[in-house]
């Protein structure tokens, strides 16, 4: 370890725009398709802003267990379905997916199409079982 501290001291003109590489593509791609949001957060727009659901993950993983009144649209179809979500344009949509990439890379989708609010869920599916939180077999 103490080597490569070396290494980075000696040739910091190599390690700073590394390091500076690395935080510029993170803070890119965290905030890639909306805003992220935790469980508390997506449980308050849910409810106080009727929040529309949307369950990226493919049918299979769906349909073994889901965030009650999410509607699943998988990643690949969604720029064909896009338009089932027409009626949600003014209101927020949260993103879900297995752990959350494909959740963002969803976000870009439709702001593309030109919805503005778009959320995603931090840590997706996952982080909402480790919290403990219900799933609902459809």
């Amino acid at each position: 370890m103490l080597e490569f501290n070396l290494f980075l001291i000696d040739y910091w003109f190599f390690s700073v725009p590394l390091f500076l590489s690395i935080l510029l593509w993170f803070r890119a791609e965290s905030g890639r398709g909306g805003n992220r949001v935790d469980c508390t957060q997506l449980t308050i727009l849910a409810n106080k802003k009727s929040a529309c659901l949307v369950d990226v993950r493919p049918k299979s993983e769906f349909e073994i267990g889901a965030i009650a009144g999410s509607t699943n649209i998988p990643f690949d179809e969604l720029d064909a379905r896009h338009d089932e979500l027409l009626k949600f344009k003014d209101k927020p949509i949260i993103l879900i997916c297995g752990m959350g990439r494909n959740a963002g890379l969803s976000g870009e989708k439709l702001q593309k199409h030109g919805y503005e609010e778009t959320h995603i869920l931090k840590g997706g599916i996952a982080t909402w079982q480790q919290e403990g939180l219900p799933l609902v077999k459809i």
